[in-house]
């Protein structure tokens, strides 16, 4: 009876440990769509950052240019949103597409200050 429990309890920590990734929903960025976004998102507020602007002015400043970020890339606020909280569920792709953003960015700004 005892060794059934740990078979048991055995395959049941298999099968959760085995289960395969969530199937990404219909409407989240695929992860290369997601690291272009990223990357355009912190250009857009480093850029907004250097006005100095009060933080109230630069947030509607971000608010109206990031609306038109997304309509240049075809995407809506809520579509970056649920990619965002989705990505952020799987820990481990949300790393792999940071290191693309930020591999991504450093490589943009050895190529600014190259000139």
């Amino acid at each position: 009876m005892r060794n059934s429990f740990f078979i048991v309890l055995a395959l049941l920590i298999f099968v959760n440990c085995s289960k395969k990734q969530a199937q990404r929903p219909p409407n989240v960025l695929t992860r290369d769509q997601m690291v272009r976004v990223l990357i355009d998102v912190h250009i857009l507020e480093a850029k907004i950052k250097k006005l100095y602007l009060p933080r109230d002015s630069s947030q509607l400043i971000y608010n109206h240019y990031e609306g038109m970020l997304f309509d240049d890339l075809g995407i809506t606020k809520e579509q970056y949103a649920e990619s965002t909280a989705y990505y952020i569920d799987e820990i481990d792709e949300m790393k792999d597409i940071y290191n693309q953003v930020v591999d991504s960015l450093l490589a943009r700004q050895k190529l600014n200050n190259a000139y």
